[in-house]
């Protein structure tokens, strides 16, 4: 197995690790117990992500993309303004069901508050 990626801690070594995965490369991550035996400052980038030799290539080139990708802000534009992706629910028998439950048991409360015992 070889290293891919020294990570800054064990958090972004395991999104890492999702992320090749995701891509079925097997990683692995090492060194996650290193951060609470010498203390998070002391252990920074003792974390690793490992993968299997035969896989390196393919993740090296993951990696550098994952290492480069840019955020997008919240003002960004990701869907066209003529699509509505808005869709109410269709009506459902477990919606009619639901209400009718609720309705029933609303008129069991009023009854139950007029009863004089």
């Amino acid at each position: 197995m070889k290293i891919v990626y020294h990570a800054e801690n064990a958090m972004d070594a395991n999104i890492l690790a999702g992320v090749l995965s995701s891509a079925d490369i097997y990683a692995q991550v090492r060194g996650t117990g290193m951060q609470g035996a010498v203390g998070e400052a002391a252990a920074m980038n003792n974390v690793k992500v490992w993968v299997h030799d035969e896989d390196y290539v393919e993740a090296r080139d993951i990696v550098e993309g994952w290492q480069s990708a840019e955020f997008t802000t919240d003002d960004a534009d990701l869907f066209d303004a003529e699509d509505d992706y808005h869709q109410e629910p269709a009506p459902t028998e477990s919606h009619l069901v639901r209400d009718v439950c609720i309705a029933v048991a609303i008129i069991l409360l009023f009854v139950a508050a007029t009863i004089e015992f």
